[in-house]
C-alpha cells in the first residue's frame, strides 16, 4: 500500500482544490505525515522563511526543512546543528498539539500552532505577530507616558487578538478540509480488492481502480470518461440507479444484484462526495463480489451462525470467546462487544453507520462516545494497531468497514 502523502497527491482533483485554498490563506501552512515528510505548503510558508523549491514538494523531509533553517540561521546560534535537528525531529514524532511564539533572526516575531492528525502526522501554521509584539511592547515601556493614548493601544492590541483567534479557528478548519479528504482517499486504499470509482454529477467516471467486477457492457478497456449506463449496461444500471441517484443527493446508499451473464452477486456501496460547503460533486462507489461470502454464510432461513472465522480469528458467539489460530489461550468477549463483532462480521466491505450499530439486535443505546469506547475496545481485543487497524477500518464522517473474508459454520 501506498505511504498517505503518495496517495493524497495521487488524486489530482483533491490536490488542486486544497492547495487552492490554502494559497489564499495569509498564514504559513504546512502539512507533514506520520513518517515526516511533507504533504502539503501553501505559498506563503516558502515565502516566509525564503524555502528553496525542493524542500516545499510534496516528500520533502522535515529534517533536511530543519536543516536548511539552521543553517541560513533562522533560529539564530543554535550550536551543533546535527544535534539541534535531531532534537527537533524527535519532538515532532510526539504529534502533540503546541503553540509557541519566537522572535526570528531578523527580529520578527512568529507564532507557531501545530495540531496532530488523526491518521497521524500534523498540521502547522505560522503568522507573523510582529506588530502584535510592537504594541506589546510599547504598552510595557511608556506606560506612565500613554495616558489619553492607552485606550486607543489596547482596542488596537484587541483587534490584533481577535484577528490571531480567526487565524487559530482556520487552522482547525484547514485540519478538518485536509481530514476529510484523506478520508476519501483512504476509503479507496483502505477497502481493496474490491472496485473503488469515482462519478461526478454526469454519472461520468472520472476514477476507477481498473478492477470492475464485470466485463464493461461497450467494451471499453479504461471506463474513465464513460457513462455508468454505458458500462454497467440497461439492466445493471437499472438496478443501481436509485442508490446512485439517491447518493448524488447526499443519502449514501447500498444495493445488491445478480449478474445476468453468470449469476455472481454484486454489492455496490455508494457514498456521496461532499465538498466544504456542503454540496455534492459525485459519488464514490465501493463494489465487490460477494458470491462465495454468500455461500458460507448465514442459510436462507435467516438463523444466525455461532462460529464466525475472519483472518487469523475464530469467533463463538455462544461461548463469547475469541481464538487466534497461533495462541492457545481464548480471549473473552462481553455480550455488547460479541453483538458489535456480529454486526461487522454480517456486513464485510460494507459501509456501517453508527445508525446502523444502535439499531442492531443486542446493542444498547448509547451516544456517540460510548460507541467509540467499545469499538476501541474491540479493536484492543483484536491486537488492533490503532493508528492502522487491520479489520475495523473508520471512514470519517460517515461510519466502519470491515475489512476482510468472513466465512460462517454452526
Amino acid at each position: 500500500m501506498l505511504q498517505s502523502p503518495e496517495l493524497l497527491h495521487r488524486s489530482r482533483e483533491s490536490s488542486a482544490l486544497l492547495r487552492a485554498g490554502l494559497n489564499l490563506i495569509q498564514q504559513a501552512l504546512s502539512i507533514y505525515s506520520n513518517d515526516l515528510r511533507l504533504m502539503v505548503a501553501n505559498r506563503r510558508f516558502r515565502e516566509m522563511f525564503d524555502l528553496p523549491a525542493h524542500l516545499c514538494e510534496p516528500g520533502a523531509q522535515f529534517s533536511e526543512t530543519i536543516r536548511y533553517l539552521a543553517e541560513t540561521g533562522e533560529y539564530g546560534a543554535v550550536g551543533d546543528v546535527d544535534d539541534f535537528v535531531e532534537a527537533r525531529v524527535q519532538q515532532a514524532l510526539t504529534f502533540e498539539q503546541h503553540y509557541v511564539e519566537r522572535q526570528r533572526a531578523n527580529g520578527s516575531w512568529v507564532s507557531v500552532e501545530g495540531g496532530p492528525l488523526r491518521q497521524g502526522g500534523w498540521v502547522t501554521v505560522y503568522t507573523d505577530i510582529t506588530e502584535i509584539k510592537r504594541q506589546e511592547d510599547m504598552l510595557r515601556s511608556h506606560s506612565d507616558a500613554l495616558s489619553g493614548k492607552l485606550l486607543d493601544r489596547s482596542e488596537e492590541l484587541a483587534r490584533a487578538n481577535r484577528a490571531l483567534e480567526a487565524t487559530i479557528n482556520r487552522l482547525h478548519e484547514t485540519q478538518q478540509h485536509l481530514e476529510a479528504a484523506e478520508a476519501r482517499v483512504r476509503l479507496a486504499a483502505e477497502t481493496t480488492p474490491a472496485h473503488i470509482a469515482r462519478l461526478n454529477r454526469r454519472e461520468l467516471y472520472t476514477y476507477s481502480n481498473q478492477r470492475l467486477p464485470i466485463r464493461a457492457a461497450n467494451g471499453a478497456d479504461n471506463i474513465l470518461g464513460h457513462t455508468a449506463r454505458d458500462v454497467l449496461g440497461d439492466d445493471i444500471y437499472n438496478r443501481i440507479a436509485p442508490a446512485l441517484h439517491s447518493a448524488l443527493d447526499g443519502q449514501a446508499k447500498v444495493v445488491e444484484f445478480t449478474v445476468p451473464q453468470d449469476g455472481r452477486h454484486i454489492r455496490a456501496a455508494f457514498t456521496p462526495d461532499t465538498t466544504s460547503n456542503g454540496s455534492v460533486a459525485g459519488v464514490y462507489v465501493l463494489s465487490m463480489d460477494i458470491t462465495h461470502s454468500q455461500s458460507e454464510g448465514p442459510g436462507p432461513s435467516g438463523a444466525l451462525s455461532d462460529v464466525g472465522h475472519f483472518g487469523d480469528w475464530t469467533v463463538r458467539f455462544s461461548a463469547l470467546s475469541l481464538t487466534h489460530r497461533s495462541r492457545k489461550q481464548s480471549v473473552p468477549l462481553t455480550l455488547a462487544e460479541a453483538a458489535l463483532l456480529r454486526v461487522f462480521l454480517e456486513a464485510p466491505a460494507r459501509l456501517i453507520t453508527r445508525d446502523d450499530i444502535f439499531a442492531a439486535p443486542g446493542i444498547a443505546p448509547g451516544t456517540d462516545r460510548a460507541l467509540d469506547v467499545r469499538i476501541s475496545r474491540l479493536r484492543q481485543k483484536l491486537g488492533e494497531d490503532p493508528k492502522h487497524p487491520r479489520h475495523i477500518r473508520t471512514v470519517y464522517g460517515a461510519g466502519y468497514i470491515f475489512v476482510g473474508e468472513v466465512s460462517w459454520r454452526g
